[in-house]
């Protein structure tokens, strides 16, 4: 991700969910470059999530999932 936030605490965990949210909504899907951000930034962000589960909300973890299924196809 081009902008750190922390990931050890839930607001930290959604500012990242929705900058990537808000990227790929601005971007074009089909981009490798974009794409490839946005996979190391989900990769990051799954780092995160083993390190600190409690940080993440079911509502965080279904838009990670949306994101990657996104990403994916």
């Amino acid at each position: 991700m081009t902008t750190k936030v922390p990931l050890t605490d839930r607001a930290g965990v959604e500012k990242a969910v929705a900058a990537l949210q808000e990227k790929l909504a601005e971007g074009d899907p089909t981009d490798e470059a974009l794409k490839a951000e946005c996979e190391a930034a989900l990769t990051d962000l799954r780092a995160a999530y083993r390190a600190s589960p409690a940080a993440f909300s079911k509502e965080t973890i279904e838009a990670l999932r949306e994101l990657r299924d996104l990403l994916a196809g």
